[in-house]
């Protein structure tokens, strides 16, 4: 009987944050088609071409900018995931975009040179969405070390990237949603524009 409870309890808590990551989801993919449809209507329907200068085959492998050209991508979704959480919202996102009319891909940022992001304005209407988990005091998960330490030594300019935040962790731990808030200031400070409000989910549940 006392399993059964038990059981029962774990079913309604899985349930009950389902429901709450599902609601934040569905937030973000409001505001991300908000920001879609108001500032296409300002564009004029006209082509861009832009000069790509050569690259070594290196460059092009780690090149997320080239990758969303060559395959038709306006929204990329990083995510800094340790239990797969982090990575698993990422692709929801990324693959509900198709729905809505945009095109977007989820990436780790550990396979990609994150200094590319400056690149990004030449995609039109393109968009960076970050879904960043913290982990243990606060600090980046494994996969979002690289891109951590790179935010905290660039000074690259970012004017004319567009993105968006959403942190994942757990308000009983001291540093709640630590990663998500440094990266979303950080972007700002390099003069990214942010579309939409910081997300922060919570696994507390409660």
């Amino acid at each position: 009987m006392d399993a059964s409870a038990t059981v029962s309890e774990t079913v309604v808590e899985e349930v009950s944050l389902f429901s709450m990551t599902d609601m934040i989801l569905f937030s973000l993919i409001v505001g991300l088609l908000t920001y879609w449809f108001l500032f296409r209507k300002k564009k004029d329907e006209i082509p861009e071409f832009t000069t790509i200068q050569p690259m070594t085959s290196s460059a092009k492998d780690s090149s997320f900018v080239e990758k969303m050209k060559k395959t038709g991508r306006n929204i990329i979704v990083f995510y800094g995931s340790q239990t797969g959480t982090a990575e698993e919202f990422a692709n929801r996102l990324s693959k509900d975009a198709h729905r809505y009319g945009m095109r977007g891909m989820a990436a780790d940022p550990e396979e990609y040179d994150l200094a590319d992001l400056g690149s990004l304005p030449e995609i039109e209407n393109s968009l960076a969405v970050f879904c960043m988990a913290t982990y243990g005091e606060g600090d980046p998960t494994d996969n979002a070390q690289d891109f951590y330490d790179w935010l905290q030594e660039t000074d690259v300019d970012l004017s004319g990237v567009k993105y968006a935040v959403f942190g994942l962790g757990n308000k009983t731990y001291e540093h709640f949603n630590a990663m998500g808030k440094y990266v979303d200031k950080r972007l700002e400070q390099l003069g990214a524009q942010r579309i939409f409000e910081l997300g922060m989910g919570d696994d507390d549940g409660k």
